[in-house]
């Protein structure tokens, strides 16, 4: 069974890089991310199915066959968009990802399925077993994903060239018979993974579009690389464009109107990635102190470096997650500045929410400003950016009293609870800090404070557009809408339609399902199994997403709360194994249920009260969920075994059954339901589905 442990250690760790490397390579957002563990899990069902066919046993060169699909995996990943087209930085079609992902994931996902079921065929032609063997292969599998989940938070994932980890599925020949047949494949295995890690630079080189890459560094949160092509040096940052060497224009406009919009101001926090251009416009003016707050170690000290030792007196750098720094701080500013790229992702969209607004407002002195920029306009505004810009003013309309916005393809936003925010203020006070600029002067100014260009923009804000809130990300949603538009230019969604619709549809297929199991009139152990599956995927991705939402830190600690889950599923499955005789009755999925809507409503209410600002909290909902997912496989083991089904086909059919489950609903609940209908009403409508779910196999 060690070897099933060395299966869930290699697969986890494969898994959670080559999701990460897609996600920041081509993906962009966590909704892509779960679609692209969806095609892992269906391509897992596959290949599992496949490998239950094959007659041959031998698996000497499984490590291999894992190397190899996982360096191609990745390396496929770093090529695809530049051979499609778009750079690195840019947004990708949904249909793009969709397809992409199917040949860039599908390869190796497909391979782990495959060797889950090799290796399962393997060890019951060479031991005997009991109907408890079957789980154990899941529960073994389980525990070696929870050990390299947290191998992979707390020392891997600070890796910068993925390529490192195609070594490690030398550790299965620590488990296969000494002799010379696996000599070979072992140094195939070694000379594979040299030749690429060797050739990352140049792959990567070739998806930056032939730029030098003048820096390569990793970090908890993603990579960051500094790369130079016709004399420009660009900053990519978690797979996004953070700056450029040409950006000085932009840095003054922003630095220099917000810093205007305030009197005597001398504490000054900045908020998101700050460059070494924008620090040195602020340290122009007269101010005692600015502090910088990042949630990237890396990026923090590249900026760092490039501050003079005078000024470095007046810079502070936090290394903190932004929203928990300003959450328990106690100083107050007289200005803050945000530089968030727009809502693209929802670890971006936290900072545009209703919730967010009002805790940087505590945070600011009497008469403070807060200012920040989002995409717009100049001229005219599209229906997509008119609906994106509704969202995130009307969200700010409910926190701060005065606003000011000054139109451009950026529109700069500023913000007050009690100070006036006037155009000729502005332009007074810009005039009288005779700061020194490059390109902006107060020409500039008064052409972006134009009385007509701000009158069009605040005329054509439409109030009836919800607010953006944490837990209802519609920021998010509209900003993605707004990003399909540029490659589906006919794109129109009724939202509030849309989330009707939905939530009828779902409603219906779960009092479906209650009938089919009260007109069979006995279990339907696959049955429940797929629909475990795809309610544990869902409520999983709700934790990944309220995770991403209050700490902000999810691709790092994304290895340790699958971990957790795993082990949950490990302790479940080897738990009811050992009462599975005492327990089994025909009523055992009804009760089942019971403790689904206990967790859901219990979920339900601590996202209601906003209870979710400490790791743990979720690690614990995570090994619960874990806990429940894995009690089904030895329960539908029991239940098929009751009918006399041929015990060598149980594992494979179970396995193939929860993943296909799982693959539905990672594109249920990723591309519908929670964006459309938010957190709190999806989990609402899957609380009232296990309740149907519990009911017909209660009466069935």
């Amino acid at each position: 069974m060690v070897i099933f442990i060395f299966l869930g250690v290699v697969s986890s760790i494969f898994q959670l890089v080559v999701l990460r490397e897609f996600t920041f390579s081509i993906a962009k957002n966590e909704l892509s991310f779960v679609v692209a563990c969806g095609i892992w899990f269906i391509f897992c069902s596959l290949g599992s199915l496949i490998g239950r066919r094959n007659k041959n046993s031998d698996t000497a060169y499984l490590p291999l066959f894992f190397t190899l699909s996982f360096c191609l995996s990745v390396a496929s990943i770093h090529l695809a968009k530049s051979l499609a087209g778009p750079g690195y930085y840019e947004a990708s079609s949904l249909i793009f990802v969709f397809v992409s992902s199917f040949f860039l994931i599908g390869i190796l996902s497909f391979f782990v399925g495959y060797a889950f079921a090799v290796l399962s065929k393997a060890y019951l032609e060479a031991h005997r077993h009991t109907r408890k063997t079957f789980s154990r292969f899941f529960a073994y599998e389980a525990l070696g994903f929870f050990i390299g989940g947290l191998a992979f938070a707390f020392s891997l994932s600070n890796y910068s060239n993925p390529f490192l980890f195609s070594f490690l599925p030398l550790l299965f020949f620590m488990r296969m018979p000494s002799g010379r047949k696996k000599i070979l494949p072992a140094a195939l295995v070694i000379l594979f993974s040299i030749v690429f890690v060797l050739g990352f630079r140049p792959i990567l080189k070739k998806e930056l579009k032939d730029a030098d890459i003048l820096m390569l560094k990793g970090s908890h949160y993603g990579p960051l690389i500094l790369a130079e092509k016709f004399g420009v040096k660009s900053l990519y940052v978690n797979g996004s464009l953070a700056a450029t060497s040409e950006d000085t224009a932009w840095d003054e406009e922003f630095i220099h109107m917000s810093l205007s919009a305030g009197d005597r101001i001398k504490d000054v926090l900045f908020v998101g990635p700050c460059f070494s251009g924008q620090l040195l416009e602020i340290l122009k003016y007269d101010i005692n102190r600015l502090d910088c707050l990042d949630i990237n170690p890396a990026l923090s000290e590249f900026s760092r470096g490039r501050i003079s030792q005078n000024n470095s007196r007046r810079v502070r750098f936090f290394i903190e997650d932004p929203r928990t720094h300003i959450r328990n701080s106690v100083k107050k500013y007289d200005c803050i500045i945000m530089n968030m790229p727009a809502p693209s992702s929802l670890a971006l969209n936290r900072y545009f929410s209703y919730e967010f607004f009002n805790i940087i407002k505590k945070r600011l002195n009497p008469g403070g400003i807060f200012c920040f920029h989002i995409p717009s306009k100049r001229d005219i505004l599209s229906p997509h950016i008119l609906k994106f810009d509704s969202c995130i003013v009307n969200t700010l309309k409910g926190v701060f009293k005065k606003r000011l916005f000054i139109p451009s393809d950026s529109m700069i936003i500023i913000a007050s609870d009690s100070m006036s925010l006037k155009p000729e203020d502005l332009i007074r006070n810009f005039s009288e800090n005779n700061v020194k600029t490059e390109y902006f002067t107060v020409y500039h100014l008064k052409d972006y404070l134009d009385p007509s260009r701000r009158d069009y923009v605040e005329g054509m804000i439409d109030s009836s557009i919800e607010i953006n809130r944490d837990l209802n990300p519609r920021g998010f949603l509209y900003y993605s809408l707004l990003e399909q538009a540029k490659f589906y230019p006919g794109l129109s969604i009724n939202i509030r339609k849309t989330r009707s619709a939905l939530m009828g549809a779902f409603i219906a297929m779960a009092i479906t399902i209650c009938l089919l199991c009260f007109l069979k009139r006995k279990p339907a152990p696959l049955l429940n199994v797929a629909i475990v599956g795809f309610s544990s995927i869902g409520l999983m991705t709700i934790l990944f997403f309220i995770f991403q939402i209050y700490l902000g830190s999810l691709f790092w600690k994304m290895g340790i709360l699958v971990g957790t889950f795993m082990m949950g599923l490990a302790a479940g499955t080897f738990f009811v194994n050992s009462v599975i005789r005492k327990i089994l009755n025909k009523r055992i999925l009804a009760y089942f249920y019971l403790l689904w809507v206990v967790f859901t409503f219990s979920l339900f209410s601590s996202a209601k009260g906003n209870i979710f600002y400490s790791d743990y909290t979720f690690y614990i909902y995570s090994f619960i969920l874990g806990i429940l997912t894995g009690s089904v496989y030895p329960l539908a083991a029991g239940l098929i075994l009751k009918d006399k089904a041929a015990s060598r086909n149980i594992s494979i059919p179970i396995y193939a059954a929860d993943l296909s489950g799982a693959f539905l609903g990672t594109f249920i609940f990723s591309i519908f339901l929670i964006p459309f209908l938010g957190i709190i009403p999806t989990l609402v409508i899957l609380l009232v589905s296990f309740l149907f779910y519990g009911l017909g196999n209660a009466f069935g």
